[in-house]
């Protein structure tokens, strides 16, 4: 085989992996708040709140939901960066992480894992956030798409918000 064709080969291949993984997942972005990230396409899309903050994904065997939302920041971001490190009740918090501008915090909840990342928006205005949580006796079947959903998180500004973010 010619080099060339090793070279049209391994592009092909590369393609269809490409193609395939975006097959794999869905991009959502919140026209609210901004915030953008990746669901499983396979996975059902709950319907929109009458507020517009976010949607609920749920997976095919409804074992596992994932939350993409985005919410008003209220308080002094010292304030609410802590409170989100905080254990909700119940929680057993078996990471955490604090940026400047974001928080990820992960852990068990009963037979349950929980992951949240947020990260601030809009000057500091805007809280971009993202959750899932699956059977602890499925760690190894999520953590490549809890890493996926993680690197996909983006914050941005919302349509309404077009202009004041800037």
């Amino acid at each position: 085989m010619s080099m060339r064709s090793t070279i049209i080969l391994a592009f092909a291949a590369s393609l269809l992996t490409l193609s395939a993984q975006a097959e794999g997942w869905r991009s959502y972005h919140n026209t609210r708040f901004g915030v953008t990230a990746e669901a499983p396409a396979d996975w059902t899309m709950g319907a929109a709140p009458e507020n517009n903050d976010g949607r609920v994904f749920v997976s095919p065997d409804k074992s596992a939901e994932i939350v993409i939302s985005g919410i008003f920041s209220i308080s002094p971001r010292e304030e609410e960066i802590a409170s989100r490190l905080v254990p909700n009740e119940g929680e057993t918090v078996t990471y955490k992480k604090r940026g400047a501008a974001s928080v990820v915090v992960s852990g068990i909840k009963g037979d349950r894992i929980f992951y949240r990342k947020s990260m601030l928006s809009c000057h500091g205005a805007i809280w971009n956030d993202l959750s899932i949580e699956y059977p602890a006796s499925e760690k190894a079947k999520y953590d490549a798409v809890v890493a996926h959903l993680a690197s996909s998180l983006r914050p941005g500004s919302g349509y309404d918000w077009i202009g004041k973010c800037k």
